[in-house]
């Protein structure tokens, strides 16, 4: 199975394509990683193009069978809350448009998930992808390394929503 990870934001998408080997959850393959990239000061909706259309790019590169998008976490800053929701709904679009069936997290969760602490660092994270997953030679924004983390958690939530569908359908 393939599944991008994204991490949304305005002017910066991380994102992160893992294949998991048939019967393998914890070894995944790092076929890609990395962000996509607005100059800051880029208005909407150039931003939003500009991000639509590299990540329809790598959605076409890679065809991933499920993705793992980080959902909003809102900080005091509305203005900066808004403009991330409109590249999240961007993102969503994408997806759609190529039928990619999305589960959705929050920041907290992904923590949890890759660390087992759900306020972990930056660091902690990046510690734990390449502690546990074994992807020593990290590099670029950490917002790539969240992507990675999310694409691994996110497999964990597909797999077990495929146990309760398959168990719910025997009963």
């Amino acid at each position: 199975m393939k599944i991008i990870g994204i991490d949304p934001g305005s002017h910066r998408v991380g994102y992160a394509v893992l294949s998991f080997p048939e019967g393998n959850r914890s070894k995944p393959t790092l076929l890609d990683y990395g962000t996509i990239e607005v100059p800051p000061k880029t208005p909407s909706p150039e931003n939003l193009l500009q991000i639509k259309s590299e990540l329809d790019s790598i959605l076409d590169t890679f065809t991933p069978e499920v993705a793992a998008v980080e959902e909003l976490f809102f900080v005091q800053n509305t203005t900066t809350g808004m403009r991330v929701s409109e590249s999240r709904g961007v993102i969503l679009l994408s997806l759609g448009e190529k039928k990619i069936p999305v589960v959705q997290m929050t920041a907290t969760q992904i923590k949890k998930g890759i660390s087992t602490k759900g306020n972990a660092t930056k660091k902690e994270v990046r510690s734990a992808i390449q502690m546990i997953l074994g992807f020593k030679d990290l590099e670029g924004h950490d917002d790539s390394w969240d992507a990675i983390a999310c694409a691994f958690v996110g497999r964990s939530l597909v797999q077990g929503l495929g146990q309760l569908k398959i168990k719910s359908s025997k009963t």
